[in-house]
């Protein structure tokens, strides 16, 4: 919608699952920037790391999509958003705000 067709949007920042990237593409993203991602493969494994979170990250968005009955991601619409009220605050660290689990516990 903010570009309006007439320029792409890039999403970028804040993508670590599968799931964030299909909420991306949700709120209107053309493509989404998964750097860190490609750096913490890369440091975990080298070229064989970065394969290996690709094949993580393309695992994780199809499941995601079965779990919401469809096969791709052209199917995703911002109407499979939906608002969910936070069970904790998220802190510096969290990065669990919708699991009602003391921060210690994970």
């Amino acid at each position: 919608d903010a570009g309006d067709g007439r320029a792409a949007i890039v999403g970028d920042g804040g993508i670590y699952r599968g799931t964030d990237l299909v909420k991306a593409v949700a709120l209107g993203a053309d493509a989404v920037g998964v750097g860190r991602l490609l750096g913490l493969g890369m440091g975990a494994g080298g070229s064989a790391g970065v394969v290996r979170m690709l094949e993580l990250l393309e695992d994780e968005v199809q499941t995601c999509l079965g779990l919401m009955g469809m096969t791709s991601l052209a199917d995703v619409d911002r109407s499979m958003l939906r608002s969910a009220p936070l069970v904790t605050e998220p802190g510096l660290l969290s990065a669990f705000p919708l699991i009602d689990v003391p921060e210690p516990q994970y």
